[in-house]
């Protein structure tokens, strides 16, 4: 942007500043309260995705400032967070700058990240939803949000400005420095706040409000953005999805579907009940991104200025977002998957070949075919079963219904992959420990998209380059006490671990089959409280995830782990593989049921990790029949634990 005009809207700046003439954005949350913004999709003004929070697949604290392209005070700060921002991501916090303005599209956003070197990532806050949320009162203002979403602090970036105008000859207070230091030890500083000095925020009224400036929803404006911090990685040509969302004309075409889909919720897929546990890969849309969406469609799917469109997000030099991996491990051979027919589950087997013992602490994957690969979970067998499984049958892998079962719950756990997650990775100190002479079990779901294809994926180890204090195990509980009647919609079961030993949860698996509806587990600390674990409300079979917690959730000696589960076996079940329904009880076939919860933890006390194991085994022992009544009671005090 020409200089001289670049001033002229700087002056501008400060004259609305002094005249006071700006809108505030509304109810301002306090410091220590919560916010779920921690892991959410964003898209900043060069195009590229960002989750808040999360770095080469770690979760920590968030810094959030909210600028202007013509404010002053705002522009007066960018060399100062330009230094914060590499201080920030050296100590693994994440700072970001925020453009909320009703008026403010990506063009001008761009010259402005151009014009003054910004260094650190911009977001452009398309639809007002980070300033909705926040309640900045003025440009400048930083929120420095927690891992466990808390607001830590809001106020200013340091006490350069006494005053509108009025600079101070010596800066005497840091405050965002101090604040992301503290964060960065893993501190757990009092919530506190300051007055921050700028210009006044401009507001964001209700989507479609003219006031707002969201009177016209526009794709170039307002929706790209969004579609792409969200639901361009898997709806893109050559991508897991159905359709594509690239570009106006792919979104344009698919806007009702688009709108109707995100309505009910059912995308971007994510099945855990929001505030029940908070998870690392959470999939997520703000009801005020919802009704954008609705609005854009319902006023039909406008372009807007066609010169003023984010550029779509490049595609990573690398498929290892990790860098170089110390071992990737493939399909020894070409899956073969069909144009038609059932989805398919497929176990292949791995040999890992590790001359000694080995500690991971990071894995990631890349599917072979994109297109087809919905999502992927890895086993350890140590004891020959998959091979044996695998010699049984011809093709590539073998299938694990009707076999028997070759896991027997002796198989271990490791980790998973869907499209968008990141890669796993464990936090400082901490590590997986993998013996030597295991198979990796790779279990791939494949959903047919019509064209047959092949897929030969893969998994990336990296091992530990320094010794490890804690190491992380796992787990399964459930039960095998399963007889579901046919017509029964309402068919509860519940089992249950006592906790010997102090141990912290890093991520939880559900599973059932096709008949399973509802799935809730808390855990009951000794005092009493509750801790909620996980909640799917509306059981799918084809979306079944690890959830990887975002805090790792401790539990002390003394605990008990409980899970319900609910099954319907009725003929309104559109899930139910049987026709008319019969009676369904526990095993490995499609048309049978299972009922467990996979856990990763680390134990308090490296060898109490063997108490912790033989107490989630007596949980098979049990029966695990649930009165009514207790269902009852359960429902009604769900939302005592469930954060609104």
């Amino acid at each position: 942007m020409n200089i001289i005009i670049r001033q002229l809207r700087i002056l501008l700046g400060l004259g609305c500043l002094l005249a006071g003439t700006f809108t505030t954005a509304g109810a301002a949350p306090a410091p220590g309260g919560y916010v779920d913004l921690i892991g959410v999709r964003v898209t900043d003004v060069k195009g590229r995705r960002h989750r808040l929070g999360v770095s080469m697949g770690k979760v920590g604290a968030a810094v959030l400032v909210f600028l202007d392209t013509a404010c002053p005070v705002a522009t007066r700060y960018i060399p100062v967070l330009n230094d914060l921002h590499d201080d920030a991501r050296a100590r693994g916090v994440s700072l970001y700058g925020v453009l909320s303005n009703p008026g403010i599209g990506w063009r001008e956003s761009a010259d402005f990240v151009d014009d003054f070197g910004v260094e650190f990532p911009v977001i452009l806050d398309s639809a007002g939803d980070l300033a909705v949320r926040l309640g900045p009162r003025v440009t400048s203002e930083s929120f420095v949000i927690s891992a466990a979403n808390r607001i830590v602090y809001r106020g200013r970036i340091d006490d350069r400005f006494a005053a509108v105008g009025r600079l101070r000859p010596r800066i005497t207070s840091h405050d965002l420095r101090d604040v992301i230091e503290s964060a960065a030890r893993g501190g757990r500083p009092e919530p506190y706040e300051t007055e921050a000095v700028g210009c006044f925020h401009h507001a964001w009224g209700e989507v479609g409000e003219p006031d707002a400036g969201t009177g016209t929803v526009t794709w170039s404006r307002h929706v790209a953005p969004l579609l792409q911090a969200n639901c361009v990685e898997c709806h893109r040509g050559g991508g897991i999805a159905p359709f594509s969302l690239e570009g106006y004309d792919n979104a344009k075409r698919w806007h009702r579907m688009v709108a109707w889909m995100t309505g009910e919720r059912l995308m971007p897929p994510w099945r855990a009940v929001p505030g029940f546990g908070e998870f690392r890969d959470a999939r997520r849309l703000s009801a005020r991104q919802i009704e954008l969406l609705r609005t854009w469609s319902r006023t039909g799917a406008r372009l807007g200025d066609p010169e003023d469109v984010m550029p779509v997000s490049t595609a990573p030099r690398s498929k290892w977002r990790l860098g170089e991996p110390d071992l990737v491990l493939a399909m020894r051979e070409p899956f073969e998957v069909p144009a038609s027919g059932d989805d398919i589950y497929r176990y292949f087997v791995i040999p890992t070949d590790f001359a000694e013992d080995k500690v991971v602490v990071a894995l990631d994957f890349s599917p072979g075919d994109p297109r087809v690969v919905h999502h992927a979970n890895y086993l350890i067998d140590y004891e020959g079963r998959a091979r044996a499984e695998d010699a049984r049958d011809e093709a590539p892998g073998f299938s694990v219904f009707g076999t028997g079962g070759f896991l027997d719950y002796n198989a271990w756990g490791i980790g998973g992959w869907t499209p968008g997650a990141e890669p796993w990775v464990l936090d400082r100190g901490q590590g997986m420990w993998l013996p030597r002479g295991g198979d990796l079990v790779l279990e791939v779901h494949y959903h047919l998209d019509g064209r047959a294809t092949t897929d030969r994926s893969e998994v990336a180890f990296y091992f530990a380059r320094e010794p490890v204090s804690s190491y992380v195990d796992g787990v399964v509980i459930g039960t095998e006490d399963l007889r579901i009647p046919p017509g029964e919609e309402n068919y509860w079961r519940r089992f249950s671990m006592d906790v010997p030993a102090g141990m912290t949860l890093t991520d939880v698996t559900p599973h059932m089959h096709f008949l399973g509806r509802e799935f809730i587990s808390v855990a009951t600390l000794p005092d009493g409280r509750e801790r909620p674990l996980i909640r799917i409300a509306d059981w799918d079979f084809r979306w079944q995830n690890t959830f990887t917690y975002r805090e790792p959730v401790h539990l002390p000696a003394g605990s008990r782990i409980d899970a319900w589960v609910r099954y319907d076996n009725s003929a309104d079940n559109p899930q139910n593989p049987t026709v008319p329904p019969r009676t369904v009880t526990w095993g490995w076939e499609t048309g049978d049921e299972m009922s467990e919860l996979w856990i990763g933890f680390i134990p308090e006390v490296p060898k109490d990790s063997g108490r912790i194991v033989r107490a989630a085994e007596r949980s098979w022992y049990r029966l695990a029949r649930v009165s009514d009544t207790e269902i009852g009671k359960l429902l009604k005090r769900l939302p005592a634990v469930e954060r609104e």
